[in-house]
């Protein structure tokens, strides 16, 4: 098929660009359209930047003040800084990164012994957000499950029905005697503390994942190298060697330097 269009195009006429006109050979080649439309794109880029110039000008405002102001000053007929930024060296930012680093792993000691801390004073029984278990009862018949009725089954009050420790009977209830300071209030107190501290641990395990994964970036960052550097290094080894075994035998070669970035 490719060669039936080549072979089609051996007939067609060939299109000459029109030249400029003899007596005007002196202004130079004759401007096309592709020629115009980058002039004519300059001319609009240039004039739109003088306009938005113009604008700026006449909408500025005397009394307008910003806090760089006083830290800048005129040198040369520009702008700059009166105390320009600090240019670390290489050295300086490693030291810097090793600091930051270090105070991550503190950090994420710290969080650590207070998880401990906290799981060893509480029993992690009755949270919210732990996975919820089933309890089955089999009956015998539609009417039995109809009837069946938990509190009579765990034989305990409604209230401890969603309990999954402390679930006294009904008759340890009864027989139960509280100090006279342990009301209702009291015991809304401790269920409130209670989820405080649970909240509590859940945002130090939050938190602590979060610094493991911070950790874990400064290491890629400092240890792990570019692949390309890398092979390039190993290359660099690996030339060395054969070099100095190829001057031992008597052969000498041209040293190839490995690419720069």
């Amino acid at each position: 098929m490719s060669s039936w269009k080549k072979a089609s195009k051996t007939g067609q006429k060939f299109h000459k660009e029109r030249a400029q006109v003899k007596d005007r050979e002196h202004l130079g080649l004759l401007e096309k359209k592709k020629d115009y439309k980058l002039r004519a794109l300059d001319y609009q880029k240039k004039r739109d930047v003088i306009v938005n110039l113009k604008r700026k000008a006449l909408e500025k405002n005397p009394d307008e003040f910003y806090f760089n102001m006083t830290r800048t000053e005129m040198k040369d007929g520009s702008h700059q800084l009166r105390n320009p930024y600090k240019d670390y060296t290489e050295d300086e930012i490693k030291l810097m990164k090793s600091q930051d680093k270090n105070y991550i792993k503190f950090k994420h000691q710290i969080e650590l012994k207070k998880i401990e801390k906290l799981k060893n004073s509480m029993h992690l029984i009755d949270v919210e957000d732990m996975p919820l278990n089933q309890h089955r009862f089999f009956v015998e018949d539609h009417e039995q499950a109809r009837k069946f009725n938990p509190v009579e089954q765990f034989n305990t009050h409604e209230a401890l029905l969603g309990r999954k420790s402390n679930r006294l009977t009904k008759e340890q209830l009864e027989n139960l005697n509280l100090p006279d300071w342990i009301d209702d209030e009291y015991v809304k107190e401790m269920n409130k503390s209670r989820s405080k501290k649970y909240k509590e641990l859940a945002d130090r395990v939050k938190r602590f994942e979060s610094l493991k994964k911070l950790d874990q970036t400064y290491d890629l960052k400092t240890t792990k190298l570019d692949p390309e550097q890398e092979y390039d290094e190993k290359y660099s080894q690996n030339y060395s060697n054969e070099t100095k075994a190829n001057t031992s035998i008597g052969i000498n070669y041209t040293k190839i330097v490995p690419r720069k970035r």
